[in-house]
C-alpha cells in the first residue's frame, strides 16, 4: 500500500538529501563518495556472485575465506586500516531503519532522543548489526561488511542525514573503510 505522506514523515534533512539527489545537486551532503563506492563494490559484488540480490551477495562475501584473510591481512598489516575499523566499531551498533520504522513508528528517530531511542529499540527488539559483536573487540570481516551494508541500507532509504553527526561519522568512518579494503586488497583485480 503507498501512502506518500509517509515521505514527509522523515527527518527534514533526509528529506532535502533525497530532492538534492534527484535534482543534481551534489557535493553538498558529504553522502555522495560513499554512494559512488558502493554502487562500485555493488556492482563487483554481482558479478563475481553471480546474484543480483543484496542480500544473498553480502551472505556470499562475508562467507568468502580469500575476502575474510584479505581483510585480516590488512588489520595486521595497515595500523590505518585498523584505526579506520576501530573507529568504525565506536559507533556500533547500527540499528535496522526498517525494523525500527515496523516496531516503534516511522517518526520514531525524531521522537525519541539518542539513549531513549536506543531502549526503545532493545525493549522492541529492533533488529540491528553486527550480530555477535562484543563492545571493545575488533569487528570480523563478515560484521564490517553486513554493517557497512546496513549503513547503506539506511542511507538509500532515507534514514541518514548530513546534519545528524552520528549519521555523517557512520557513513564517512563506513566510506574510508570500503575504500581501503578496495583499495588494500586489490580485490577488482583478483582472478
Amino acid at each position: 500500500m503507498i501512502d506518500f505522506e509517509n515521505f514527509h514523515t522523515l527527518d527534514p534533512e533526509a528529506v532535502n538529501t533525497a530532492r538534492a539527489l534527484v535534482n543534481g545537486e551534489r557535493g553538498e551532503s558529504g553522502f555522495e563518495p560513499f554512494m559512488m563506492t558502493w554502487m562500485g563494490f555493488n556492482g563487483w559484488m554481482e558479478a563475481i556472485t553471480g546474484d543480483d540480490r543484496d542480500r544473498h551477495m553480502i551472505n556470499a562475501l562475508a562467507d568468502n575465506r580469500r575476502a575474510t584473510d584479505a581483510y585480516d591481512n590488512l588489520l595486521q598489516g595497515s595500523a590505518e586500516f585498523h584505526r579506520q575499523v576501530r573507529a568504525l566499531s565506536r559507533l556500533f551498533p547500527v540499528l535496522d531503519l526498517r525494523d525500527t520504522r515496523k516496531k516503534l513508528g516511522r517518526d520514531a528517530f525524531a521522537r525519541l532522543p539518542g539513549p531513549a531511542l536506543i531502549l526503545a529499540c532493545q525493549r522492541a527488539s529492533v533488529k540491528q548489526v553486527p550480530d555477535g559483536w562484543v563492545e571493545g573487540d575488533t569487528p570480523t570481516w563478515p560484521q564490517v561488511l553486513r554493517t557497512i551494508y546496513q549503513i547503506r541500507c539506511n542511507l538509500f532509504h532515507g534514514g541518514k542525514s548530513p546534519h545528524n553527526r552520528r549519521d555523517r561519522d557512520l557513513v564517512r568512518r563506513a566510506q574510508a573503510v570500503l575504500t581501503t579494503f578496495i583499495d588494500g586488497s586489490e580485490c577488482f583485480d583478483w582472478r
